[in-house]
């Protein structure tokens, strides 16, 4: 299993970071066709599909945001949770926790796409490989300090990477 953060992770969302911070959801909503899928990314999402290999989304937006581009893009993402879905948000596993657990799929054969140190932390807690997403942080010094078990700087890396170790369904 695959499991990837979102924002920053698989679209570039800094331009509604405002919005996101006063928890304006409607109007990140209204502004989701102007927001930018990092390159790569919807073959690197359709790849790992094809080669058997369950994907979720766990993020800190509701839920409603990433469904908005699974559905606008076809992406063959099987498990979604936003922070309505759990009880505490990364840097706690509980996401990471119930995806696998919807998933079927154990630790040591998941892997968790982040771009933010609370990503890793929350990947060593659960323990899963933690990979930093470098293409969007905001916080590349922070990520690198976290000490995830891969780091890669474009999504074409980590979409070579996946592929070559197997990344286990």
């Amino acid at each position: 299993m695959v499991i990837f953060d979102f924002d920053l992770t698989l679209v570039n969302t800094s331009p509604v970071h405002h919005l996101r911070a006063r928890r304006n959801w409607r109007a990140v909503m209204d502004r989701l066709e102007k927001l930018e899928v990092y390159d790569g990314i919807d073959e690197l999402l359709l790849d790992l599909h094809r080669h058997g290999h369950r994907l979720a989304i766990v993020t800190r937006s509701p839920d409603m945001v990433p469904r908005a581009f699974i559905d606008r893009r076809g992406w063959p993402v099987d498990i979604v949770l936003g922070f309505h879905q759990v009880m505490k948000r990364k840097p706690n596993p509980e996401g990471l926790f119930t995806a696998m657990r919807m998933g079927n799929a154990a630790a040591h054969e998941t892997y968790h796409v982040g771009d933010e140190a609370d990503d890793t932390v929350a990947s060593r807690s659960a323990g899963v490989v933690a990979i930093g997403a470098a293409w969007g942080t905001e916080e590349l010094g922070a990520l690198e300090r976290s000490q995830p078990d891969h780091v890669f700087l474009s999504v074409a890396e980590l979409h070579s990477f996946l592929l070559r170790t197997g990344a286990r369904r």
